[in-house]
C-alpha cells in the first residue's frame, strides 16, 4: 500500500552542536513528522498536503535568524515498506543480540533476537553508536535497579534492558514519533513495563536510577551531565554515545567536572561510547 507523498527539507552544513536545537525548534513550531540527522545535515519530513505558501512563509521566518541553507525534495507516495525492506539489513552484535525487521528470518545463535520497526525514529542498531551501546549493555547487570533510557528513539535500548531482566524502566524522547515508535516496538518484542514520556528530561518524574542509557549527541549529553548525576544512585552506571572521536577530551573533562568517574570508552566508525559511574 502506498504511503502519502512527502517533502524532504535538507538543512545543510549543520554542526553537531546546532542539530538538536534545530530539530527541537522545527518539531515544536512546524508540522514535521520525522527527522534524520547526519554529520553535516538535518533532513525534516512533512506530509505534502501540509505544504502551502503559509507553511513556507512560517518556515522562512523561523530560520531567518539562523542563516541556514536548505534544499527541498518532493518524495512521491510509494510503498515505503517495500523500499525499507530492500534497504534494511539485519545487524548482529556477536552472539549477544541480533536486530532485524519482521520480514527477516529470526537470528540463530544469539541470546536476544529483536525486531524493530524504525518509522523515522533513531536506533536500529545500524549506527555505530547504537551498536556500541548494545555491546556494552551485555556486561551490565540490568536486574539490580531502575533503568532510564534517555533519548529512546525506537526504544531498542529500553527493550534490550527489559530482555536483560530490568523490571523498572523509564524512557523519554523529545519527538512524539519516537515515543510512539517505542510503543510499537515494545509490542513487536512482547515487552511491557516501560514507562514512556515525550519531552525533555524535565517531564520525567523525579527519581533515581541504577543505570542510565543516553545515546543522543554531544550537545545534549554535555548539557545533561549535571542533571543526570542527580538522577543516578551512588555506584550507578551511565552509558553515553553519540560522541565523535574529536570530542573525546571535551566530554571526559566535562564529565569529571560534574563528578563522573570514567570506567571505559570504546570506538567504532569514528564514534565513541563512554561508560561512567557515580562514585
Amino acid at each position: 500500500m502506498a504511503s502519502p507523498a512527502y517533502w524532504a527539507y535538507r538543512f545543510q552544513l549543520i554542526g553537531q552542536e546546532e542539530q538538536q536545537a534545530l530539530v527541537q525548534s522545527l518539531a515544536e513550531a512546524m508540522p514535521f513528522n520525522g527527522f534524520e540527522e547526519t554529520l553535516d545535515e538535518v533532513v525534516a519530513y512533512v506530509d505534502a498536503g501540509l505544504v502551502d505558501d503559509q507553511f513556507q512563509a512560517d518556515l522562512d521566518s523561523l530560520i531567518a535568524t539562523e542563516g541556514l541553507n536548505f534544499e527541498r525534495q518532493f518524495i512521491p507516495g510509494q510503498n515505503w515498506n517495500a523500499q525499507w525492506e530492500a534497504a534494511f539489513q539485519p545487524v548482529r552484535v556477536g552472539d549477544f543480540v541480533g536486530v532485524r525487521a519482521e520480514f527477516h528470518p529470526p537470528f540463530e545463535g544469539v541470546q536476544f533476537d529483536l525486531m524493530i520497526h524504525p518509522r523515522m525514529a533513531f536506533g536500529t542498531g545500524h549506527h555505530a553508536t547504537t551498536f556500541l551501546m548494545m555491546e556494552r549493555m551485555e556486561q551490565l547487570d540490568m536486574t539490580r535497579g531502575k533503568v532510564f533510557d534517555y533519548g529512546c528513539g525506537t526504544g531498542i535500548l529500553a527493550i534490550l534492558a527489559k530482555k536483560l531482566g530490568a523490571t523498572d524502566i523509564d524512557a523519554v524522547d523529545i519527538e512524539l514519533a519516537a515515543t510512539e515508535n517505542t510503543l510499537v516496538n515494545m509490542q513487536a518484542n512482547n515487552v511491557d513495563g516501560i514507562d514512556i514520556y515525550t519531552g525533555t528530561l524535565d517531564v520525567v518524574p523525579p527519581t533515581t536510577y541504577q543505570i542510565i542509557l543516553a545515546n543522543i549527541n554531544r550537545n545534549v549529553i554535555l548539557a545533561s551531565l549535571e542533571a543526570l548525576y542527580q538522577r543516578i544512585e551512588k555506584g550507578g552506571d551511565l552509558l553515553v554515545s553519540g560522541i565523535l572521536l574529536k570530542d573525546q577530551h571535551k566530554v571526559e573533562e566535562a564529565a569529571a567536572l560534574h563528578g563522573w568517574q570514567l570506567l571505559d570508552s570504546r570506538s567504532k566508525d569514528g564514534w565513541l561510547m563512554f561508560h561512567f559511574r557515580r562514585p
